[in-house]
């Protein structure tokens, strides 16, 4: 399910296709701005593979319909309207503001699932069916960070509804048939290809789970929610989102929906198990294979991963048995679990496999996980230094580390790392770090307290500059914070 992310710039690029019915009333058609223009995928090829219908019903080299019959019936338009707002009518007066967005029918008494944005914030919800029947909707719960959410039709009983597939099982190259309502044109079909799996959340969400599939079948504002079916009928995606550029669509995948809508439907949100661990970034060199795993960059104290014993610098290959590519990978798959689940985790610790058995906590919102974190904290005051044991590790003109390039991190100079440290009892405390240096780049900050360098303790400047030139083409620090210890890489490849 959560495959390796491909990192793509979210500015400017994606919008989520969800239409807004704000604009003037005399506008022909749904009155929608369209943000982004429609897709319009290649026609096939004459003469495709007679492969392609094999375990099908139906010959899809001639045409879709007989699986659209069976699944459109159960393919929504969700008219979402919010009482206390109003939305600007030029000609006078107001209207409730809203918007439209699509959804599937996934049981006989009425449970629609589609996007969290489509829903949130309103509280007036008509939904429309295929043989032109109409229901309330009533919110049963959503998740923000997956932008997922069901609703219940109110009276409802006896409707169509289709089934989950796999998302896991798609290739890239498969074909893929998004339907909704784009522009407000219920019941619209249109057809791609997977262009690609494991997009991350593209910068949508804050703290997003999403790890978007993209497709380049025709996905506008007003498809929001809507299914992404495979050439069997089944729900492989939830669209979701439209790039700003022809052929580029987002969808949700199945497998993730797997997970969230049961939670949704017994507890009416989600709520996440938690390791308490940040990573790190370890690019490999140039020409290199990378390491697939998560490095552990720091364990804060008192969490899960603490208790279980998990360490600065361990890379974590498995979760219960299924492989962890990246950090966000291994994000992913705890996010699966709730608090209080047990976990298997398999680690790497130098060249030593272990496998911890951890219980896991309860995620913290975001501005929580950010205080934990660290992030945006104010700037520590130094603490003086005692006499004689004060010292720098060359401060005066900050090393920046190279992008790329030579094996050398220094590239020829002396080892540094351009802070100003004094040694305690318990290592050596930083006083001041010098922008754009070294220790900068790995996130040093004063008052943290060095404690390892290259896998040596170090109790003195000395041992700092002896512990750098042992490997000059890497540096590891492993250093202590508050209650929590990280470790940080840069490579010089």
């Amino acid at each position: 399910m959560h495959s390796r992310r491909r990192k793509l710039s979210p500015h400017g690029l994606f919008f989520l296709a969800f239409c807004s019915l704000g604009a003037p009333a005399l506008v022909v058609g749904s009155g929608c701005t369209n943000e982004a223009r429609a897709s319009k995928p290649a026609a096939p090829e004459d003469g495709a593979d007679a492969e392609l219908g094999a375990g099908l019903d139906y010959d899809p080299t001639l045409s879709l319909a007989p699986m659209l019959s069976k699944v459109k019936p159960a393919v929504v338009s969700i008219q979402a309207m919010s009482s206390g707002g109003r939305s600007f009518n030029p000609f006078g007066g107001g209207a409730p503001s809203g918007g439209i967005g699509s959804g599937f029918i996934v049981s006989a008494d009425g449970h629609v699932v589609t996007n969290h944005h489509v829903v949130d914030g309103r509280d007036q919800l008509e939904v429309h069916l295929e043989d032109g029947r109409r229901f309330r909707g009533q919110l049963v719960g959503s998740d923000p960070q997956t932008d997922i959410a069901v609703i219940q039709l109110e009276g409802a009983k006896d409707l169509p509804y289709v089934r989950f597939g796999s998302s896991e099982e798609l290739e890239v190259g498969d074909w893929v048939i998004a339907v909704g309502s784009p522009m407000g044109l219920r019941q619209t079909v249109t057809r791609g290809i997977l262009s690609a799996k494991g997009r991350g959340s593209l910068g949508l969400y804050r703290d997003g789970y999403a790890d978007f599939l993209q497709t380049d079948a025709a996905i506008n504002p007003g498809n929001s929610g809507g299914p992404l079916f495979n050439l069997r009928g089944e729900v492989v995606g939830i669209n979701t989102a439209v790039g700003g550029h022809d052929g580029l669509g987002f969808a949700v995948p199945v497998d993730q929906a797997k997970v969230v809508v049961p939670k949704l439907l017994r507890d009416g949100k989600v709520v996440r198990g938690w390791l308490g661990v940040t990573g790190i970034d370890a690019p490999p060199d140039y020409g290199e294979m990378p390491v697939l795993g998560a490095v552990v960059g720091e364990v804060r104290g008192d969490t899960p991963a603490a208790k279980a014993g998990i360490q600065a610098g361990d890379r974590v290959i498995a979760v219960d048995g299924r492989k962890v590519e990246d950090f966000d990978d291994l994000r992913g798959r705890i996010g699966d679990y709730g608090p209080g689940e047990q976990v298997e985790v398999e680690l790497l610790r130098g060249r030593e496999a272990k496998v911890v058995t951890v219980t896991l906590g309860e995620r913290p919102g975001p501005d929580a996980l950010a205080r934990i974190n660290g992030r945006g904290a104010p700037r520590m005051t130094p603490t003086p230094a005692p006499e004689g044991k004060g010292g720098s590790i060359d401060p005066k003109t900050p090393f920046v580390p190279p992008s790329g390039g030579g094996k050398d991190l220094y590239q020829g100079q002396p080892a540094r790392l351009s802070v100003e440290v004094h040694a305690d009892d318990e290592g050596l405390v930083v006083d001041d770090v010098v922008s754009g240096g070294l220790g900068e780049r790995l996130g040093l900050r004063v008052g943290d307290r060095i404690v390892e360098i290259n896998g040596e303790r170090v109790r003195s400047v000395e041992g700092v500059l002896t512990a750098l030139e042992r490997d000059r083409g890497a540096v590891k620090v492993t250093a202590r914070r508050g209650d929590g210890q990280f470790t940080a890489i840069i490579s010089g490849g």
